[in-house]
């Protein structure tokens, strides 16, 4: 008798301490892309993202990026020439092309929520002396998305 009260509290036991594995939610996390085209009112234009938390992507780019919940470092390269709309509205401003210079964007990430991240053109600020100044990044889209 004494032997089965052991082999039931040891059954119980394994079962208390294996239940919140089996059953443990999958970790929390956000998405960020750049996939997406922004809207063309607001001086929206794409952009792409390069690094994560200091880490270079690959080459060949995803359409999203799963991050874990908290505070992420994106690097972000504009794309405004590389529409129409944009190469001319830069060239019409007298803004020559110039080397590629990476900006940041600090993004808290939520669970279980998709950021769009784009390059928001800011006519006023393009003078050839600050040639990348006229664009930062941007989240122009947050949605509700869940990591699976």
């Amino acid at each position: 008798m004494l032997r089965v009260k052991c082999l039931a509290l040891t059954v119980l036991l394994l079962i208390v301490l294996i239940a919140p594995i089996a059953y443990a939610q999958p970790a929390a996390c956000g998405y960020v892309s750049a996939a997406a085209k922004p809207p063309q009112s607001d001086s929206l234009y794409p952009a792409a993202i390069r690094r994560i938390d200091g880490k270079d992507l690959p080459t060949r780019a995803l359409s999203r990026y799963p991050l874990s919940v908290g505070k992420h470092s994106l690097s972000i390269q504009e794309l405004v020439a590389d529409t129409p709309r944009g190469y001319t509205a830069l060239r019409k401003l007298g803004n020559k092309e110039v080397a590629v210079v990476y900006k940041i964007i600090e993004i808290d990430v939520a669970p279980n929520m998709s950021y769009q991240i784009g390059a928001k053109l800011d006519k006023s600020k393009i003078d050839p002396k600050r040639p990348n100044d006229f664009w930062e990044p941007v989240v122009w889209k947050t949605l509700e998305q869940g990591c699976g």
